[in-house]
């Protein structure tokens, strides 16, 4: 089966890293769901994508400061919730839903803040949460940060880790190498079980080393369905996408098995404010 990750949830249909976003992925059928993580100044692992919205960055504010992630794509008007949700929020509503076995894929956001005084902290904090419910939830753990992924892949080894990457005009310590060879031979170097590269990276050459090396290819993001058929035949082993349904339907046309619905319903979404 190819993974079908939603990306921040399902950002066709609902803003980002919040609640509704991940009830509709979890409705429509995904293998993962891929989030972002940020920690707060009282200590909460907030999921949002940006860690500045507006004037405040959300790892100098309290939690309850946070604000959603609102994202212009989406197509279908919803409440938009009255502040970004936590990890242990979405690890309860997985719970709920009976969804363990839907890998909760999640993205160690650092914008380059030096490992000394942010990155250590988030690493910390995020180890603990995790330790104290892998044996509930399928996990997943991924950054562009190779000291992030070497840092929890020692500190989780039973957790997968990816490594992320993007190409970028100069090489940075702080990113990972998206030259195929360099790519790979970093992820082995750092723990990673597999490797992540924006779509624009992938290509036949770099799922075969890949492959080769026992690491899985998870590209992001895909937007079409021409993207997904590609992939697809170029061997991946997941696909991160906005649409998931779109992707549903892109990967039944190709004969391949989906995941299966897992629909809920959470009542507090149903009033326009959570708290």
């Amino acid at each position: 089966m190819i993974e079908i990750q939603g990306h921040r949830g399902v950002l066709a249909t609902r803003h980002g890293n919040t609640l509704a976003g991940f009830v509709e992925a979890l409705r429509l059928g995904v293998g993962a769901i891929e989030v972002d993580i940020w920690l707060t100044a009282d200590g909460q692992l907030a999921l949002r994508h940006d860690a500045v919205v507006g004037s405040l960055d959300i790892r100098e504010a309290l939690l309850r400061e946070a604000a959603v992630e609102i994202h212009a794509a989406t197509t279908t008007s919803v409440d938009v919730e009255s502040r970004t949700p936590t990890l242990e929020e979405l690890l309860a509503l997985l719970r709920f839903a009976g969804a363990g076995g839907v890998v909760l894929d999640i993205e160690v956001k650092t914008d380059n803040a030096p490992w000394n005084e942010y990155g250590q902290v988030i690493v910390a904090a995020l180890s603990k949460v995790l330790k104290a419910h892998g044996h509930e939830q399928a996990l997943r753990v991924r950054s562009f940060d190779p000291q992030i992924i070497r840092a929890m892949a020692a500190m989780l080894p039973g957790i997968p880790m990816v490594a992320l990457c993007r190409e970028v005009a100069v090489a940075s310590l702080g990113l990972y190498p998206f030259e195929p060879f360099a790519l790979i031979e970093a992820a082995l170097a750092t723990g990673a079980s597999a490797v992540a590269p924006e779509i624009g990276l992938l290509s036949s050459e770099l799922v075969a080393r890949a492959h080769t090396a026992g690491l899985a290819v998870y590209p992001w993001t895909l937007v079409t369905a021409q993207q997904i058929v590609e992939a697809v035949g170029l061997g991946v082993d997941g696909v991160c996408v906005n649409d998931v349904a779109m992707a549903r339907e892109s990967l039944a046309g190709l004969g391949l098995e989906l995941p299966v619905s897992r629909p809920i319903t959470l009542p507090m979404l149903e009033s326009a404010r959570l708290w």
